[in-house]
């Protein structure tokens, strides 16, 4: 009897040692799987930390170079900024790829002996392409490239200086603009027919390289706002403006204070 009775608790011991080595067993072999799992977690992180700073220094990288290729200055370039405080170097500058304004998709109001420079022009005919494809309807450019003396006529006949640029300070002159449908107001821009022509101009243009100049009125853009004009700029600098919510007079003047 005692023999039994021993011998069943040897048994008892026997299963119990099995149980505790088996649990010592899984918390060990999970506390090796755990932290190995929170060293794959570790380096993951780190690893998208080093990815994010990358692609941020790659970022900043691009910016950089893109606000240096950015040339305000010359008279010719794609960015040349004037307003009704900067003229022209030259203020009788004459830009020397002008061509005649035709296209499938464009109405000249001037019986095509408007112009514009190449570049604005291509991008203008590739932009109305997709609004006709879209709405069935032509552009109609009221003025385009406007010349040192016909700026000066304009003046001559008493144009506010709110509402119309001096000679050599318009930036009709750089073959770069356009004005769009009609010239009229900014009231008349918020009913229709212009106010889905506007709308349309806002979520597309900058695809393209063109920029709503004045839009924020006198005090920023130095002339009263006007939703007919559009100034191409190239299509990195039209959707960065977009994008940061700037219109290039207020781009122009954080770049000349930094």
């Amino acid at each position: 009897m005692k023999f039994i009775f021993k011998k069943k608790y040897f048994y008892i011991f026997i299963i119990f040692l099995l149980i505790f080595t088996f649990v010592w067993f899984c918390y060990f072999y999970f506390q090796i799987e755990n932290k190995d799992f929170e060293l794959e977690i570790k380096n993951k992180l780190q690893q998208k930390k080093i990815d994010e700073i990358k692609k941020l220094n790659e970022k900043i990288k691009k910016e950089k170079q893109f606000l240096n290729s950015i040339d305000f200055k010359t008279d010719s370039s794609l960015n040349k900024f004037v307003s009704a405080k900067v003229p022209f170097n030259d203020k009788t500058y004459i830009p020397e790829n002008l061509v005649n304004i035709s296209g499938k998709y464009i109405i000249d109001w001037k019986w095509w002996w408007q112009k514009l420079r190449k570049e604005a022009l291509q991008a203008l005919e590739k932009m109305w392409e997709q609004y006709y494809n879209e709405t069935w309807k032509k552009i109609v450019v009221v003025s385009a490239y406007r010349s040192y003396l016909y700026q000066k006529g304009i003046k001559d006949r008493w144009c506010p200086d709110n509402l119309c640029a001096k000679a050599g300070y318009s930036e009709h002159q750089s073959g770069l603009a356009v004005d769009l449908w009609a010239a009229s107001s900014n009231a008349a821009w918020q009913v229709e027919p212009f106010l889905s022509r506007y709308k349309w101009l806002k979520e597309n243009a900058y695809k393209y390289g063109f920029h709503n100049t004045y839009q924020k009125w006198l005090e920023v853009d130095t002339y009263e706002i006007e939703p007919w004009h559009w100034r191409y700029l190239g299509e990195s600098l039209a959707k960065y403006l977009l994008d940061n919510d700037l219109t290039i007079a207020e781009f122009y003047k954080e770049m000349e204070q930094h």
